[in-house]
């Protein structure tokens, strides 16, 4: 189920206002990075003019994080410990996994350039600019979620939810409404998810919808957030989790006597798909021992048989003119829709 109202009034205000300072941050590293990215000392004496600004920025992001949490775990019912709180400065310059935000920042350029000696210096400036922003961004959403979960440890909090912050990526779309222990928080470069603080015993009536987020996007957002195959084939009822998880893998095989777009995700002996035969209607057939190999390295066996892409399920359905039946029966053949 989604957030009940009386929690989204009090999430979503405080993660607009944590998006609002992230912005402002962004902001601040534009005017830096106007001074000139691609020379080392003019970069560090940009950032030393923000870096002021950029700090108490990062602070803002962790002030207040103590009111949110104790609201979220009244709204809950949930028993509130007496606790210290955050001392907010102590987030300053913070990164995720330890080191100096700004440091980072300041090498921006200088990583670069270490990393692609030979491009050109519009070309050196551009990487500098998104390796600058991901640093940003980043540190300024970890050290607010970092803040929320330390409030949340010292009030009683022993689980998180994961909630999407308005329009993201397909793979924090299906992570949505997961519940965690407390622990590091798994995101990606510019991720802005958000970390719901919660109880063991009522975590589960705190969940988020990965469906319910899909089906709030128009078709030309599933399409770009999903890629058009993946996202008619969940428009078509495939496992939103399966199709994500399955371009993971994507590899191309020689199959049918072709050349097909498959994909590695599902397909050990563990796994549905590498497991079973899944029938038309929808009944499975453990594979034998026949059609599974071991491959050199790999601890379990896979299937022989390739688990195609949905984008590859959909080329054969327009090359042999297949009706909205036989590609159910694909989808489902390939573990995309699920037999139960």
């Amino acid at each position: 189920m989604a957030l009940p109202p009386s929690a989204r009034d009090i999430v979503q205000p405080y993660a607009d206002n944590q998006t609002a300072l992230t912005q402002e941050a962004l902001a601040q590293l534009q005017k830096a990075s106007a001074a000139g990215a691609t020379d080392p000392e003019r970069w560090r004496n940009a950032i030393a003019d923000v870096a002021e600004t950029l700090l108490a920025l990062q602070v803002a992001m962790v002030e207040g994080a103590d009111d949110y949490v104790t609201a979220l775990l009244e709204e809950q019912g949930a028993r509130i410990l007496p606790g210290p709180g955050v001392d907010a400065e102590g987030f300053a310059d913070m990164t995720d996994g330890g080191g100096s935000w700004l440091k980072n920042l300041v090498y921006a350029p200088i990583s670069v350039a270490k990393a692609a000696p030979n491009i050109g210096v519009d070309e050196a400036r551009r990487h500098a600019d998104l390796v600058a922003l991901s640093i940003v961004a980043s540190g300024m959403q970890d050290a607010g979620r970092a803040a929320v979960t330390a409030a949340g440890v010292s009030f009683g909090a022993n689980r998180y939810v994961r909630m999407l912050n308005g329009k993201t990526c397909a793979r924090c779309a299906v992570l949505a409404g997961r519940v965690y222990k407390v622990s590091a928080f798994k995101r990606h470069d510019r991720c802005d998810c958000k970390n719901v603080p919660t109880v063991e015993d009522i975590a589960d009536d705190w969940r988020t919808d990965p469906k319910a987020y899909f089906r709030s996007l128009s078709t030309e957002d599933q399409d770009r957030i999903f890629g058009e195959a993946g996202a008619q084939a969940i428009r078509d009822g495939a496992d939103i989790s399966q199709i994500v998880n399955a371009y993971e893998g994507v590899t191309t095989v020689t199959a049918y006597g072709r050349e097909v777009q498959a994909t590695t995700v599902g397909t050990t002996k563990r796994a549905l798909f590498g497991g079973y035969e899944i029938r038309a209607d929808g009944s499975l057939r453990k594979r034998t021992d026949a059609e599974l190999e071991k491959r050199p390295g790999k601890r379990y066996r896979y299937a022989k048989a390739p688990r195609l892409l949905p984008d590859e399920i959909y080329a054969l359905a327009e090359e042999f003119g297949w009706g909205r039946e036989e590609i159910l029966g694909q989808l489902r053949r390939f573990a995309y829709l699920l037999p139960w």
